[in-house]
């Protein structure tokens, strides 16, 4: 395991992880044991959900999109995380990295590629900048794309290539023939509930499919007005801008899949030609699993609402001049910040008539490894809960499990006005680094070695000095502001047993 001295990459998890450290070191002041063995079945393990996650590879994902009564757009969104990418080292302060889309939109569905008619080509480039190599490798470090188009509502078929992208692209938005699926068998995966007639198909593509065969494209039969939206985190990377003379309103384009980030408020956009013969309406959300199950639910009059005006670009690097499309919105908050990571249905009814009623889910992008499984979650608390208490816990039926695993930490949630458990998060967090950093050959559960259980239970150090002494092996120092630990190599492929566990600086 190799760590500069100067703990770079810790520093800025101590900024991530950050928001509620010194409430989790309250957790410590309970006393807990330094191990506890706890066995579960081998699907259950931790280990087992952590190697059978698919490797995210860029999206893309095809959307169109009602502007106005008369016109649709068709959006593409590129998403690459920068671990897809292969960056190069320019200078001291630089590492630079390509990529490369391209697509071919051919109307129709063919089966002569003699007689295909290409309709618009569009190319989608750039180079990417970092300043730092952790940059690099980080998942969460995203660069997003927005090109849109105007096409005739007909069928199409897209042939896309790419170049210097990492693994096969989950592509949404689009089909392709079930004959030609099942005898290239791609690596498919479905984004939501199998029960839902309104599936989404995450499909993780071959590079030979999409560039050789191609996939099908046409609008919906019947086309919602109805588009959600992201708040946005400061990012102008494939935002829209709604308008008023008041204020101005940036936001994040949402896609096909209708997934927003969970635990952060989102809004509907409705074109205003949908609700301007409508006076007032009900906006109502209810869960898909139990429809009854209103979660939020108000009386809108229309002429309240303030009406935003966007102006869309026709965005595409093979256009010499960018042309725009501009219409009337209105954007509607939806505060779901407080909603579940599960799936909802927004109707909007007029006189107990649906309008227009639209399916989504909140989508929680970094949720920690252990949170996947109710066991494996309930387990992984032995660093801050009693062996016993935990034997006690995995013997109750699922329903008892969930009620139990629930209060425990609603109990300290450090802010309830949010569905995400900030202190949960970071402490199932700090088990995903730990197992990350601290696994090796002969401890594979990097959690369980004495640097893991530290980092969980303490947080990253303010700084990490290592030495290398001429007699003796590697000795590491994690220097907090009211303790120190010290380390020494127990081997030389990155094992590290804690040396000086003494009443002081036992966590």
């Amino acid at each position: 395991m190799k760590k500069p001295s100067s703990y770079k990459n810790q520093k800025n998890l101590s900024k991530q992880f950050g928001f509620g450290a010194k409430i989790l070191i309250i957790l410590l002041l309970l006393g807990f044991t330094f191990k506890v063995q706890i066995k579960a079945q081998t699907n259950d393990s931790y280990r087992y959900l952590a190697q059978s996650k698919i490797k995210k590879g860029f999206d893309v994902d095809f959307q169109w999109f009602k502007a106005t009564e008369d016109s649709t757009l068709l959006a593409v969104f590129l998403s690459i995380p920068h671990h897809q990418l292969a960056f190069e080292r320019q200078d001291d302060s630089n590492y630079i990295a390509h990529y490369q889309l391209n697509l071919e939109i051919y109307k129709g569905f063919y089966e002569d590629e003699n007689t295909r008619e290409l309709t618009e080509r569009i190319f989608i480039g750039d180079t990417i900048f970092v300043s730092q190599y952790e940059n690099t490798l980080d998942p969460n470090e995203i660069t997003k794309v927005l090109t849109t188009l105007y096409l005739p509502r007909d069928k199409y078929t897209i042939h896309m290539d790419y170049n210097y992208l990492k693994d096969s692209p989950a592509v949404t938005g689009v089909q392709i023939d079930s004959e030609k699926l099942e005898r290239l068998n791609p690596n498919r995966r479905r984004t939501r509930d199998n029960k839902s007639t309104n599936s989404i198909f995450k499909q993780y593509i071959p590079k030979d499919i999409l560039r050789e065969i191609g996939l099908q494209l046409h609008p919906p039969k019947l086309q919602q007005p109805l588009s959600f939206f992201n708040y946005t985190s400061g990012s102008t990377e494939a935002n829209i801008t709604f308008s008023t003379q008041k204020e101005n309103k940036v936001v994040k384009w949402v896609g096909s899949t209708n997934q927003i980030s969970f635990s952060e408020n989102s809004y509907v956009g409705i074109p205003t030609f949908a609700l301007d013969s409508i006076p007032t309406f009900d906006l109502i959300i209810s869960t898909v699993s139990n429809p009854e199950n209103v979660v939020s639910s108000k009386t809108i009059e229309t002429i309240t609402l303030p009406r935003f005006r966007v102006s869309l670009p026709l965005k595409n690097q093979l256009i010499e001049n960018t042309q725009n499309i501009d219409s009337e919105f209105y954007l509607i908050d939806l505060e779901t910040r407080v909603l579940d990571n599960k799936r909802y249905k927004l109707n909007l009814q007029s006189n107990n008539e649906n309008i227009h009623s639209l399916y989504f889910e909140t989508f929680w992008q970094d949720m920690p490894t252990s949170l996947f499984q109710l066991d494996v979650a309930i387990e992984m608390l032995r660093y801050i809960v009693h062996e016993q208490t935990i034997e006690d816990v995995l013997k109750k039926k699922n329903e008892d499990k969930m009620i139990w695993f629930r209060s425990f930490w609603d109990s300290k949630d450090p802010i309830q006005a949010t569905a995400k458990n900030e202190l949960m998060n970071e402490y199932y967090s700090r088990i995903d680094f730990a197992f990350d950093q601290f696994s090796t050959a002969s401890q594979p559960e990097g959690y369980d070695s004495d640097q893991g259980q530290i980092y969980i239970k303490i947080g990253p150090p303010k700084e990490i000095i290592r030495s290398f002494p001429a007699s003796s092996r590697v000795i590491e120092e994690w220097i907090y502001p009211n303790r120190t630990f010290v380390f020494t190599a127990s081997s030389g492929f990155g094992d590290f047993i804690l040396v000086n566990a003494n009443k002081e600086n036992k966590y």
